[in-house]
């Protein structure tokens, strides 16, 4: 033992039965063994909680782009179905506006549903050209 350790043996009890104590339990092989096994499940413990903690960031993440992409997707078809409707109506209305003596409403309508606008945009662009 170092001398600054001895004298501070001899004169502190608690750090001499301390160390006896250390001595006589670190020379049990089964009190070691216990130990390495409890500091072994220590690290595993930790290994697993790290994994799962990984696992969890990994679906977040996964989770985020994959909200992501489908908020993009249905954004792309809501911007080409309002482009849509927006081209539809506008081909109905000038159908509408330009209306000749000689060419009924009814007409209108059908050519209108034969190049597939939707009867409720049809019904939109009668009344914003005051045909209807």
């Amino acid at each position: 033992m170092m001398p600054e350790l001895q004298e501070y043996y001899d004169s502190d009890p608690g750090f001499a039965q301390f160390v006896e104590r250390h001595g006589m339990v670190a020379s049990m092989p089964e009190i070691r063994k216990a130990y390495r096994r409890w500091e072994y499940d220590l690290i595993l413990d930790r290994l697993d909680e790290e994994r799962r903690t990984a696992e969890i960031e990994m679906l977040v993440a996964n989770s985020k782009a994959e909200g992501k992409a489908e908020g993009k997707a249905e954004g792309k078809t809501e911007g080409l179905a309002e482009g849509r409707y927006e081209r539809d109506l506008e081909i109905a209305v000038n159908a509408f506006v330009g209306l000749k003596d000689s060419t009924s409403i009814y007409e209108i309508v059908n050519t209108l549903i034969k190049l597939g606008i939707p009867a409720d945009t049809i019904e939109a662009a009668k009344h914003q050209s005051g045909a209807g």
